[in-house]
């Protein structure tokens, strides 16, 4: 893992940084749409917010997507950036694996972006968008070379509920610095609801893990082995935080305890920068390297 990150050059940095912001601004779009339809309690005030938010984000998801499209011909031309503007080159990225991903990622966009603009009337399309940039990670990358389809359907899960857990951070954040109880509802209901997450996020990750190395004691014998355990490390401090806010600072937030709306606000700050370095190392091993080495 280290020979593979210290080989790491400028071009290689750049392709992972858009990869994990793309990855990022998708799961922030998705999670607002998820967010207000499965989280009870959430104000109106702020599921407007919420959509005005990822509908402002989603034009940068797609100038991201549009510069993976460029990033990928520059790296089959040898890393030529003349071949960024290449027509030949980006058709033959856009008719590829990667390609079929990107557009429906960028589909996917611009279905949450209007379905958010529009209301209630674009709830069918943004949660058909979300759907869509689910199943659009499969098509390319590790697990698109597997012969199990059940390992397709893991990883849309898996992408499913990684979007709701995203979703709820920034609202949980902004409520919990206001007076009332919104918070404590919000986290509360999020509580509840994130047991069923975490287990479906631990055994498909688990599952997944099996499939493409053959277990943690072959996959740590590999770079991406290695890498895949270093994000399964930052999931579970993601968990414990999941579960300090669980046990002690939504009963705190529940009983208007002086000082928990800022707890609250500090460990979400720390859960969702764990997350953040999630999407990094993931962006990391797929660009880097491969299940077999």
């Amino acid at each position: 893992m280290v020979e593979v990150i210290a080989g790491v050059n400028g071009f290689d940095g750049l392709a992972i940084a858009v990869k994990a912001a793309s990855y990022a601004l998708l799961l922030i779009a998705s999670g607002s749409v998820l967010c207000p339809l499965t989280v009870d309690g959430l104000p109106l005030k702020e599921r407007r917010s919420l959509y005005r938010f990822a509908a402002a984000i989603v034009p940068v998801a797609l100038a991201l997507i549009i510069a993976r499209l460029m990033l990928e011909a520059v790296f089959l031309a040898g890393d030529d950036w003349a071949a960024a503007l290449d027509p030949g080159l980006l058709a033959l990225v856009a008719n590829g694996a990667l390609g079929q991903t990107l557009a429906l990622q960028a589909v996917g966009g611009v279905l949450i972006a209007g379905g958010l603009i529009r209301g209630r009337t674009g709830t069918a399309s943004s949660l058909i968008a979300v759907v869509l940039i689910a199943v659009s990670f499969t098509l390319s990358g590790h697990v698109s070379g597997t012969a199990e389809w059940h390992d397709e359907v893991l990883l849309v899960v898996h992408m499913l509920c990684l979007s709701f857990w995203v979703g709820v951070l920034l609202p949980l954040y902004r409520l919990s610095g206001q007076p009332g109880d919104a918070a404590a509802i919000v986290a509360e209901d999020f509580g509840r609801k994130a047991i069923g997450v975490v287990a479906v996020l631990v055994v498909a990750g688990l599952i997944t893990l099996n499939t493409l190395t053959g277990g943690l004691p072959a996959a740590l014998q590999t770079a991406y082995g290695q890498l895949f355990a270093v994000k399964l490390g930052v999931f579970a401090l993601v968990l414990l935080l999941a579960a300090i806010n669980r046990r002690a600072l939504t009963p705190a937030l529940i009983s208007g305890r002086p000082g928990s709306g800022h707890a609250m606000r500090r460990s979400l700050v720390i859960e969702a920068s764990a997350i953040g370095l999630i999407v990094v190392v993931s962006a990391t091993f797929t660009t880097l390297t491969g299940p077999g080495g």
